[in-house]
Formats: structure tokens, sequence, C-alpha cells
């Protein structure tokens, strides 16, 4: 698998607890642009609430409201999602 990408069906570990045990933590996935990035680790710290929880439940192609909500910031945001683990969609995820 190339870096920086996920497969579908990955599990992100969450941090060990004091008596070792580790906690799964569904991944949460945006699609953008064609793929889907893990922004699980970001999805508490986004800018904009909870907005995100939305595209990442409903598996929606994010990528207009991205592209409306941060028009000013469009490198920017480009530059975060180069930061994330992400995998292709399929065509029929990109259908709308």
């Amino acid at each position: 698998m190339a870096p920086n990408t996920i497969s579908e069906t990955e599990t992100v570990l969450a941090s060990t607890s004091a008596d070792g045990d580790s906690k799964s933590v569904e991944t949460k996935e945006i699609l953008f642009e064609g793929w889907y990035y893990d922004v699980t680790s970001f999805v508490k710290n986004h800018p904009g609430g909870s907005i995100i929880e939305y595209y990442t439940a409903n598996g929606e192609d994010a990528t207009h409201a991205i592209q409306q909500f941060h028009k000013r910031s469009a490198k920017r945001v480009q530059n975060m999602m180069k930061a994330f683990k992400k995998r292709p969609a399929t065509e029929k995820d990109c259908m709308f």
C-alpha cells in the first residue's frame, strides 16, 4: 500500500489506556475530489464545527461544500489534505 493511503476497512487505534487496553475507533473519512481522506483525528478540531460529522457519517461527496466554504483558504485546505491518509473513491462514490 502506498504511503498516506488507507484500506477501505482500516480501523484506527486510539491511545492505550493505563491498564494496557487499546480501544479501536471508527475511521472517519470525507470524500473530496475523488478521494476518501481519513479525518478521524481532525473532526474534533474542525473550525467549522460539527458539519464535518455530517459528511463523514453520510458518505456524501463534500467537494462542493469544501470548495464553497473554503474559497479564500483553498491552498491551505489542499495542503492540509495532503497530510491525511487517503484512498481512491470508486466511480459510483463520485456520482451525484
